[in-house]
Parts: C-alpha cells; sequence; structure tokens
C-alpha cells in the first residue's frame, strides 16, 4: 500500500491535505519549476497557491505576487476539481485587467497594480468578499481531497 493510500485513510481532510502537499512541495523542490511533479500534482500546487495569497490579502494580494503569474494554470485547475464558482470569481478578477495590461510577469502587473485605478482596486475587493463568502457553496477542501482519490495514482509517485 502507498505512502497515498495511507494518508487518504486519515479522517480529517486538512490533514490529508497537509501530508499531501508536504509530499509534493518536497518533491517539486527537486527542480526550479514544476517538470517533476504530475499533472494532477500540479492541479494540486496551483489551488495551493491561489488559496494561501488570498488568505494573506485577497485578490490584489494575488496578483502582485507571484502566484498571480499562473493565473490561467489556476482557473484550470479549480475547473478541473469541479469548483466552477471559484474559477468564474477568478475570470472575473482577471477580467478586470484593461485590454493587454495583465502580464504573467509579477513585477510588471505590480507596477500596473500601484498606478491602478480605484474601480480596479474596489472591483477586487467587491470579489474579495464573493470569495470568502463563496467558500460555504464550494468547500474547496472536500473537492480537493475528492480530486486526491480520484487520482490517487498520480500523486506522490
Amino acid at each position: 500500500m502507498s505512502n497515498i493510500a495511507n494518508i487518504l485513510k486519515l479522517e480529517d481532510e486538512i490533514q490529508i491535505i497537509e501530508a499531501i502537499g508536504e509530499i509534493i512541495w518536497q518533491k517539486k523542490e527537486e527542480t526550479e519549476d514544476f517538470s517533476t511533479l504530475t499533472d494532477e500534482e500540479k492541479v494540486f500546487v496551483f489551488v495551493d497557491l491561489f488559496e494561501g495569497a488570498m488568505g494573506e490579502g485577497g485578490f490584489q494580494f494575488f496578483f502582485n505576487s507571484d502566484a498571480g503569474d499562473f493565473v490561467e494554470e489556476i482557473i484550470t485547475s479549480y475547473n478541473e476539481i469541479k469548483a466552477v464558482k471559484t474559477a468564474k470569481l477568478i475570470s472575473k478578477a482577471l477580467e478586470l485587467f484593461p485590454a493587454n495590461k495583465y502580464s504573467p510577469d509579477a513585477e510588471i502587473r505590480s507596477a500596473f497594480i500601484a498606478k491602478a485605478d480605484e474601480n480596479i482596486l474596489s472591483g477586487w475587493e467587491d470579489l474579495d468578499e464573493l470569495f470568502f463568502e463563496n467558500e460555504t457553496e464550494e468547500d474547496i477542501v472536500t473537492l480537493i481531497v475528492d480530486y486526491i482519490k480520484a487520482n490517487e495514482d498520480q500523486f506522490g509517485s
């Protein structure tokens, strides 16, 4: 029986996520990028990056941080775990950037955000509220654990 199978026997979903996360992040540390990870592990990482950034300071923090480099991958990852409402919310936050103003480079985004008008910033604040209220509608913890269980053979290998 694999270590992942043993982890998935835990009753506490947060403990499952923390244990899986530890394995994945250790595996990721072997390289500068995500090349050692399976596609399913990348889904986990992108959801984890976004959740962490949002917990630190909402959409403005997210887009100012390196996590914002992966917004397209994050949207795809939320769709993969069947968190469609959250994926749409992230898309709406991305759409607040004027045409051609979003950059996958954090420094360029930060320079734009520093000069962003109040409509963009207040739009992100409104979406922050929806995100944090939305957590009760889409249980991301349960959805990611279900995703791991459905793709167990793709984790930790």
